[in-house]
C-alpha cells in the first residue's frame, strides 16, 4: 500500500539509533503508525518534519509483505510556533492530541476528526485572545458528535417541548437526549440540563472551533456541560481522563 497524504502528528517515539515511529492523524486514513528509517541521519527526507503537533505531508509506504507502513518522505506544511511557544495554549492543544488518539478514528470517521483537529490547532494558534478554558472540553464533544453520536439538545424526546421552554430538563446520556421533568424516565442515567446548558450544546453541535469562546458558560451552565460531556463520552466512546491521559473505561 502507498499513498501520499497530509497529516497531523500526534506521536513520536525512538527505536534503535537513526530510526523512528510516528503516530498520525490523516483525513483518508484516519489515525495510523509508521515508521521513518534512518530519521535521525536524514537531512533531506525530513527536514524539521517529525515533531509532535507538526502538519505534514507524507509519502507512505509499506513494507515487502505489507506488515506495517513506512515513511519515505515529507514536507512540513505547518509547525504551529506560536501555539508551541505559548505553555497554556500548548496545554489545550495535547489535550485536543491525546484524544483524537484515544478515539482511534477510522476511514470513516477519518475526514471529520482530522478537519476537527486541524481547526482546533488553528484556531489556538491564530486566535488574538486567549482561548477559553474548556476549549478541551468542546473539542471532546465534537469529536464525540463527529464520530456518529450526535446527541439532540433542541427538544423533549417525549412530548416535544423545545428546550428554551423546559425550565429544569434532563439529558439522557445512554440515549443522548433531552428530557422535561414530566416525562424524565424512572431508570437511566439522568443528568440535570437547564435551558441555558441544553442550548449552549445544542449550538456547539453546530459550531466551528472558532465560535466557542461566544457560547454561554456561566456557572451553573458550565459545571452541567462539564459533566454531561464527561460522562456522554465515557458511556459512548468508553474514554475517561485519567493521570494526564485518556483511558478506557
Amino acid at each position: 500500500m502507498e499513498f501520499t497524504e497530509k497529516a497531523l502528528v500526534l506521536k513520536v517515539g525512538r527505536f534503535r539509533e537513526n530510526d523512528a515511529w510516528v503516530r498520525c492523524l490523516g483525513p483518508g486514513h484516519g489515525v495510523f503508525t509508521a515508521f521513518a528509517f534512518g530519521a535521525a541521519r536524514s537531512r533531506r527526507r525530513f527536514c524539521g518534519c517529525l515533531d509532535t503537533l507538526n502538519l505534514v505531508l507524507f509519502q507512505v509506504g509499506s513494507s515487502k509483505r505489507g506488515a506495517y507502513l513506512t515513511l519515505e518522505e515529507g514536507t512540513l506544511l505547518q509547525g504551529f510556533p506560536a501555539l508551541k511557544a505559548d505553555a497554556p495554549r500548548l496545554g489545550m492543544a495535547v489535550n485536543c492530541l491525546k484524544f483524537a488518539e484515544a478515539v482511534e478514528a477510522g476511514p470513516a470517521g477519518a475526514k471529520a476528526a482530522f478537519d476537527l483537529l486541524l481547526d482546533s490547532l488553528q484556531v489556538l494558534e491564530e486566535s488574538s485572545e486567549p482561548p477559553t478554558d474548556v476549549f478541551p472540553l468542546f473539542f471532546r464533544a465534537r469529536m464525540a458528535f463527529e464520530q456518529g453520536f450526535g446527541p439532540d439538545f433542541s427538544a423533549c424526546r417525549e412530548c416535544g417541548k423545545p428546550a428554551e421552554e423546559m425550565g429544569d430538563g434532563f439529558f439522557l446520556v445512554e440515549k443522548g437526549r433531552l428530557a422535561c421533568s414530566a416525562c424524565r424516565p424512572a431508570s437511566g442515567l439522568c443528568l440535570p440540563a437547564s435551558a441555558g446548558t441544553a442550548l449552549t450544546l445544542d449550538r456547539l453541535g453546530q459550531s466551528r472551533p472558532a465560535d466557542w469562546a461566544r457560547l454561554d458558560m456561566g456557572g451553573l451552565v458550565r459545571r452541567q456541560c462539564y459533566e454531561i460531556i464527561e460522562r456522554f463520552v465515557a458511556y459512548h466512546l468508553g474514554l475517561t481522563w485519567d493521570g494526564g491521559r485518556f483511558r478506557k473505561v
